[in-house]
């Protein structure tokens, strides 16, 4: 219930949005868009309070779906409704005010809670996520091509890595005293395929697959320069070299190939493609689709004049971006040699490729955002977000200390889980008072009582180092957040309007719970009067009241459809299907049907084709695997409903009518405490009429 307060004053917000929709006049060329005010301008005071312009604003931008990026840009009347609406909505939150709601203990609680579970959520958001997305949409901005050397790590807690790290040491070495970058790693990179190609990968951006120790190491370079070090990832070691970088093109393509045949050799081929070139190289777009439709052996393409990736942009390190789908590293140089509108040839396994480049878009970071945040958070935000608290609490002061989990490690059983029972029962009483992890200036979290949280929790930890550790975090993660959380409404105001928008959405569900929802009951005499002017509206459907004999052979149905011409009342049919209809639970109800409506049932509907009378036999119909015969019992046209028969269609329109004059009966007696004034005059000169 109390998740619908949010819900409540989105839905107040965006009746507001919907409604307030700008009047239609002639056209008159675009109006010049008003420079936005001071956040600060105040548009409306509402009892003791100021509605400013950033007010508004930040609402009408949240609730709306219309792709308006600024208030000023919207017609007067527009902001002037949602403004009402706006106010309203103050009104009846200063009145669960002045009531006391905000002090109520329960309201609260509920507070705080959300704030712990949005604060966390907010912090991520500005502290991590933000500022790597951003940082990624300016690399994106180019295209960088690496060669490197790989390492084999040795996996195992346990393992011993010297031996892998020396070797990734003595590569680069051999690199910076001056042996050719792709010789060492023909010679000596353990990844076997990028190997035998000297080291060089496709070229990539940000987010685009690799690694992200590679790609921020790579981005860090200018072309011809090698990473100073190893770079260490869960896996391997990698070795580094920028061998380009450049801005990144999205281009358009199409193209024509030309594929040898047994009647249609490869030299035949090679003079068709340079005929082709030459007809095509100056012509239009067009002639080169026509000439695609013709001759180009790709018929997946051909059919759309060449054009390939369905028309989306490609770029070298994405692909296509309908599918990523890369192109061949023979065609992707033509195209990138070429100029727009320019044809090119180039030759792959496949065959001859006549290339025509299209278009080029340029890079535009706004189109890419969302797609960047996806692949942010699902890719690498949970390693950023360790790294973010494990710096946060070294910079608190806060410590593991290895030595004492170091002790802890030797009289548990790595092989077992927190699960079983004595797991602890090696730990000595003084190790258990030992701090394994210290709070700076506060008391620390002893062994004893770590022990005692991990009992406490159902979730199993390995007792292991990486279990332990694990665990560890899932203590001090929360405290180190609750820190970080604590003046985040000082540090962000637009977290400080969230909340106290949470809070008034649940003052608002309370308030209007007591003065409209609790008092709505269905009103007769209102409901009465309603019905008096709309009753034309209601009226009852074609019924029919049916019986049926249903069975799977049409032979046996012809023959009871003779046996069912004989029978004169619904009480001889229904004889006839007690005995014969093959319908599931129908024999009992002597294959009465009852009423039924075409709206709403299938034979119905099968019946009403037919336009019966009562006492009608129609079929056999063949009617869901089998054969139906019909007698229809009796037929109710439609009518007007009584009041009675009505009240079920507009209870909901009665108890809307009632939910607005119970509303304004509320707000008017509100605007008497709390007075509402408009600035007209700051409005009429901010808003375009």
């Amino acid at each position: 219930m109390r998740a619908h307060a949010i819900a409540t004053l989105a839905v107040i917000l965006s009746i507001g949005v919907v409604y307030a929709q700008p009047s239609r006049a002639k056209a008159r060329g675009p109006a010049p868009t008003p420079s936005a005010p001071a956040p600060t301008t105040i548009l409306a005071r509402v009892g003791p309070e100021v509605v400013t312009y950033e007010d508004i604003e930040a609402t009408y931008l949240r609730n709306s779906n219309r792709g308006t990026r600024s208030l000023v840009s919207l017609p007067r009347d527009t902001v002037l409704e949602f403004l009402r609406l706006y106010t309203n909505y103050r009104l009846k939150v200063l009145d669960a005010i002045s009531r006391g709601y905000d002090k109520d203990s329960s309201i609260l609680a509920e507070v705080a809670a959300n704030r712990r579970l949005v604060a966390e959520t907010y912090l991520y958001e500005k502290r991590i996520i933000e500022p790597n997305v951003e940082r990624a949409l300016e690399r994106r901005a180019y295209e960088v091509k690496p060669a490197v050397i790989v390492v084999t790590i040795p996996q195992g807690e346990n393992a011993d890595t010297t031996a892998a790290y020396a070797k990734a040491q003595a590569c680069l070495r051999l690199v910076q005293s001056g042996t050719q970058f792709e010789q060492v790693a023909k010679d000596s990179s353990d990844d076997k395929e990028t190997g035998r190609n000297g080291g060089v990968l496709p070229y990539i951006t940000a987010l685009s697959g690799v690694v992200r120790p590679l790609e921020d190491a790579v981005f860090s370079l200018k072309p011809g320069e090698v990473y100073p070090h190893p770079i260490r990832t869960r896996f391997v070691y990698i070795l580094a070299k920028l061998l380009d970088k450049r801005p990144r093109e999205m281009v358009r393509v199409r193209h024509i190939l030309l594929t040898p045949t047994e009647e249609f050799d490869s030299l035949a081929v090679e003079r068709r493609a340079d005929s082709l070139l030459k007809a095509l190289e100056q012509g239009a777009a067009e002639q080169f689709a026509e000439a695609a439709r013709r001759f180009s052996s790709d018929k997946s393409s051909a059919n759309n004049g060449g054009v390939l990736g369905g028309g989306s942009y490609y770029c070298r390190s994405l692909g296509f971006e309908s599918d990523n789908r890369r192109l061949l590293p023979q065609f992707e140089e033509v195209l990138f040699s070429l100029r727009d509108g320019q044809v090119g040839i180039a030759r792959t396994v496949y065959g001859v490729h006549l290339i025509r480049r299209d278009s080029t878009k340029s890079y535009n970071p706004n189109e890419e955002r969302e797609a960047v945040r996806r692949l942010y958070r699902r890719y690498n935000f949970e390693d950023d977000k360790r790294a973010f608290l494990d710096a946060e609490k070294q910079r608190a002061g806060w410590m593991l200390r290895e030595s004492v989990l170091a002790a802890l490690r030797t009289v548990v059983n790595p092989s077992r889980t927190t699960r079983d029972s004595a797991w602890d029962a090696s730990v000595s009483a003084s190790l258990r008072a030992e701090v394994l992890y210290s709070l700076g200036t506060h008391d620390g979290l002893t062994v004893g009582a770590f022990i005692d949280s991990l009992k406490a929790r159902r979730e199993p930890y390995t007792l292991n180092h990486q279990g332990l550790t694990t665990a560890l975090n899932k203590i001090t993660d929360p405290m180190i957040i609750t820190r970080l959380t604590a003046h985040l409404d000082r540090e962000y105001p637009d977290f400080a309007r969230l909340v106290r928008e949470f809070r008034d959405g649940i003052l608002l569900f309370k308030v209007e719970d007591q003065e409209v929802w609790s008092k709505l009951k269905f009103d007769t005499t209102l409901a009465r009067a309603y019905w008096d002017t709309t009753q034309t509206r209601y009226r009852t459907e074609l019924t029919y009241d049916l019986s049926e004999i249903f069975v799977l052979n049409d032979s046996m149905a012809t023959e009871l459809r003779k046996r069912a011409d004989q029978t004169t009342t619904q009480e001889e049919f229904e004889k006839l299907a007690a005995e014969f209809t093959q319908r599931a639970g129908y024999r009992e109800k002597n294959g009465h049907w009852g009423k039924v409506t075409p709206r709403t049932s299938k034979i119905a509907a099968l019946v009403e084709q037919s336009s019966p009378h009562a006492g009608q036999v129609l079929g056999p119909l063949k009617f869901e695997n089998g054969y139906s015969i019909i007698r229809v019992n009796a037929v109710f046209p439609p009518r007007q409903k009584t009041f009675e028969e009505a009240i079920p269609d507009l209870a909901a329109a009665v108890q809307e009518i009632k939910q607005r004059i119970l509303t304004e009966q509320w707000l008017g007696q509100l605007r008497k405490r709390f007075p509402v004034e408009y600035r007209m005059a700051t409005i009429n000169k901010l808003f375009r009429k």
